[in-house]
């Protein structure tokens, strides 16, 4: 058994604080929007599971998308809040479907349907010329794959470029990238706070 050495903080008057980058803006690394899977898990569901039992999760767990992942761990596809709306079911229901029996598999967006970034050219990229380059994605979340290792290397969420950025959208519902230029475009084209790099 290891030794742990412990301290009473009668005299510690600090707490230590993550280092935020101040002046975010359109010009920063678009890197710093980067969900990278190398420093966060990500999270993962099996396409098995009862779709409606997988909103509830979500919801408890305040995510808005999983990747949808075999017994083995081999990537499949994603699934978002999106593509769990009332509005999806009702469109499967209607094609025949009951709506307890609807799996993961049955609403998820399979890799096949998915267009990602590499993770070179994000590196090499700025958040204005990401946004402009998802600006007709309708969907929230961007994969971002490994060159090297031709792996899903993590994400990119339109409501964490709002945000950085502090604009003025509510991140209670998902903000998809086509919204996001959008709004960036006529709200916010003069603005010199988020201009600065």
């Amino acid at each position: 058994m290891k030794t742990l050495t412990y301290t009473s903080t009668k005299d510690i008057h600090d707490l230590t604080w993550p280092e935020v980058e101040q002046n975010i803006g359109l010009y920063t690394p678009a890197l710093r929007v980067f969900t990278d899977f190398k420093d966060a898990s990500p999270r993962l569901i099996e396409p098995s599971v009862r779709a409606d039992v997988l909103v509830e999760i979500m919801k408890k767990e305040h995510v808005r998308m999983k990747v949808v992942v075999d017994s083995l761990n081999n990537f499949l596809g994603i699934i978002s809040l999106e593509d769990l709306s009332d509005e999806a079911f009702i469109k499967r229901i209607a094609e025949g479907y009951v709506r307890d029996e609807l799996l993961v598999i049955d609403l998820m967006r399979p890799k096949e349907d998915l267009l990602a970034v590499t993770y070179k050219s994000l590196s090499n990229s700025d958040i204005e010329s990401l946004v402009l380059s998802q600006k007709s994605n309708a969907h929230q979340h961007l994969l971002v794959v490994d060159d090297e290792t031709m792996s899903i290397r993590g994400l990119v969420s339109a409501n964490d470029i709002v945000r950085q950025l502090q604009l003025n959208i509510d991140v209670a519902t998902s903000t998809s990238f086509a919204k996001l230029n959008d709004v960036l475009e006529h709200e916010y084209a003069d603005s010199k706070r988020i201009r600065v790099a």
